[in-house]
């Protein structure tokens, strides 16, 4: 890379981290008077979901309990991630929400400069891998065409882990995740490319502990993302061996074997304690029996990936021919990947994540080395624009539709997941200064959703995974609201599920009939116009 070409990758990776936290700025700015913007515009469920695994951090501990369910557990030491943005918040004294985001544009910035490295390992020339780095970058299908035309909702639209850009503006750990993998990768490609050679300027990065490293913080973060890129690699490994057998290429790749069975060895250990941890504990058993992600169909993410489909079935046919490491990599991620969410498990769709990165790099491959080639010259630049265009127009559709959601009348509604009127924030903060954190709350299913993340108590329901016998809880919750439960079976719900507090605001009022009382359930300990909390009788 020379001086015009690192700046153009700064310039372009800047663009990207602006287009993509252009709703975040459009919601937080129009954040009505009376409101607090929650800080999230895609997926807030799950948004704060992370929020509540940061707290225990932001507490000192290392231990996550589940806290969208009313049920006490020892908890485990998992969502390690999380937990250490907890301590990251307390250490430099911030909301858990601001190193929330510094940490995903910071991992989001690793991401494109992990994918330019993985497009420059595949090609020499500039042009080439600036086709490979956007058709990856951005590369989505056709869910903004689909979507208002027809209704039809594919897996661009809402699978974030499966598109880089997505990933990029939905969360923290999703770019972290995809970036690892294609440093992971990269790593791989030199260590297959140092054996057979005493090229010195092959052998003088340590790319073998680089692997290592990669690997034990993936399965870290992420672990699904270890099977397709490990399987790649292995794939490329054994296709190395085998050429070297039938005596067509260098000698058998000994080095890159032995480095790469290590890295994935030393991945693992994480891992499968944290599925021991899980099983053992009866409470995060029962949540992850109700985990349940299985994968869109064949022809979903076909319509998803659209025009870089196209392209990368092109580019696919040209590293089959052509079988250099590199194409056997990205030819056995495709296949590991797609194997993956075929087989009959319960969380098929986590396999996704990082499938852009093959399909995005064959796309480019198959624009540079086909497309290309029969288009006349003088046309080449505007069908590589307007290509690139195309396939990027799901993104743009994106950030259209969550700064319509901040700008439109129902962000103003008090059952708005983008913000928290006055009185609900002035409550969540009572509760985290007031309130014990071992606490449960009573509220309706929504507000459940913010009380972990902005005050740490638990809530009878606040997720539907999260919460044990989820479906079950939420319909109780409801009839709780809108009177459809006795007094005394109301009071028996609330020792049943060990509630210490209710928290009345707007969102339980649109539940509940005008002139019922049962609101009303014990001391009421804190009021402002439109929220109240009452202490249980009975409770601590």
């Amino acid at each position: 890379m020379d001086r015009r070409e690192r700046s153009r990758l700064a310039w372009t990776c800047l663009a990207l981290l602006l287009f993509s936290n252009l709703p975040y700025v459009i919601a937080w700015a129009a954040t009505p008077a009376d409101s607090h913007f929650s800080g999230f515009v895609f997926n807030p469920i799950d948004g704060h979901s992370y929020l509540a695994k940061m707290r225990p951090g932001l507490d000192g501990s290392w231990r996550y309990q589940l806290a969208f369910t009313p049920e006490q557990s020892p908890g485990a030491h998992i969502f390690l991630y999380h937990l250490l943005l907890g301590h990251a918040s307390r250490w430099l004294g911030l909301p858990l929400v601001a190193t929330y985001h510094g940490a995903r544009v910071i991992a989001g910035l690793g991401m494109l400069a992990a994918i330019y490295a993985l497009a420059a390992e595949l090609s020499g020339r500039a042009r080439e891998r600036g086709t490979m780095f956007l058709l990856t970058a951005l590369g989505s299908g056709l869910g903004w065409l689909l979507t208002p035309l027809f209704g039809v909702r594919t897996a661009d639209l809402w699978v974030p882990e499966a598109f880089p850009i997505y990933a990029l503006m939905a969360n923290a750990h999703f770019p972290l995740a995809v970036g690892l993998m294609a440093l992971i990768a990269v790593c791989g490609l030199r260590l297959l490319e140092q054996d057979g050679t005493d090229d010195r300027a092959l052998r003088g990065p340590a790319w073998g502990p680089a692997l290592v490293g990669a690997a034990v913080v993936l399965g870290t973060v992420q672990p699904f993302g270890l099977v397709p890129v490990f399987g790649a690699l292995g794939l490329s490994v054994a296709a190395r061996v085998i050429a070297a057998l039938r005596r067509e290429r260098r000698p058998i790749p000994w080095r890159s074997a032995v480095w790469v069975v290590g890295a994935a060895a030393a991945a693992l250990p994480y891992p499968l304690y944290a599925q021991w941890a899980i099983r053992s504990d009866p409470v995060l058993a029962a949540w992850n029996e109700q985990n349940v992600t299985p994968s869109p169909p064949a022809w979903d993410w076909a319509l998803s990936y659209g025009f870089v489909l196209l392209l990368a079935i092109g580019g696919a046919v040209r590293a089959a021919r052509r079988r250099e490491d590199h194409d056997v990599l990205l030819l056995g991620w495709v296949l590991v990947t797609v194997v993956g969410m075929s087989l009959p498990i319960p969380l098929q769709r986590r396999l996704s994540i990082g499938f852009g990165l093959p399909l995005g790099l064959l796309a480019g491959m198959g624009w540079w080395h086909g497309v290309r080639r029969v288009m006349h010259p003088r046309r080449r630049g505007q069908l590589r624009a307007l290509t690139i265009a195309v396939t990027g127009l799901t993104p743009v559709f994106l950030i259209l539709v969550a700064s319509a959601a901040a700008l439109g009348p129902g962000a103003s509604s008090s059952d708005s997941w983008l913000y928290l009127r006055d009185g609900e924030w002035s409550a969540l903060r009572w509760l985290r200064e007031k309130a014990a954190s071992e606490g449960v709350v009573l509220c309706a299913p929504q507000t459940g959703t913010f009380v972990p993340a902005w005050s740490g108590q638990r809530v009878v329901y606040g997720h539907p995974f999260e919460t044990v016998d989820a479906e079950r809880r939420r319909l109780r919750v409801e009839a709780y609201w809108t009177g459809d439960m006795a007094e005394d079976e109301r009071m028996a719900f609330l020792q049943r599920n060990r509630v210490d507090y209710v928290l009345v605001g707007p969102r339980e009022r649109t539940l509940t009939a005008p002139d019922w009382e049962g609101v009303q359930a014990g001391e009421l300990v804190f009021e402002t116009d439109d929220t109240q909390i009452y202490r249980v009788n009975g409770q601590r």
